[in-house]
């Protein structure tokens, strides 16, 4: 049997991957907001939501960001050759806030 990681240590992983998906490189626009949606989740409930659960968790909490994840799942209903391009500043500015929750979660006791 494996233990689960310490929690801080999640969010350490979880701080890289944000930072990861906030550069795009390698990654859709769609595939880096749910899994920013994901992030979020995480650090508010402890829970790892498939994407697009999480999605709807955020959008159902009244984030600013809910017209750019609600693109993201539309998007992400696409073949993937088909994904749609999202506005690239507000991938970011929606990251950037992502990266922010995180840090305060592992900043928590």
């Amino acid at each position: 049997m494996i233990a689960e990681p310490p929690r801080a240590a999640l969010l350490t992983a979880l701080r890289v991957s944000v930072r990861e998906h906030a550069d795009g490189e390698g990654h859709l626009a769609d595939n880096r907001v749910l899994n920013g949606c994901r992030s979020l989740v995480f650090c508010r409930t402890g829970q790892w939501l498939p994407k697009r659960r999480a999605a709807k968790a955020v959008v159902g909490s009244g984030s600013a960001f809910r017209p750019l994840v609600e693109a993201a799942l539309h998007s992400f209903e696409r073949p993937r050759g088909a994904a749609l391009p999202l506005p690239a500043a507000d991938v970011r500015r929606f990251l950037d806030q992502v990266a922010a929750h995180v840090d305060e979660a592992r900043e928590a006791p």
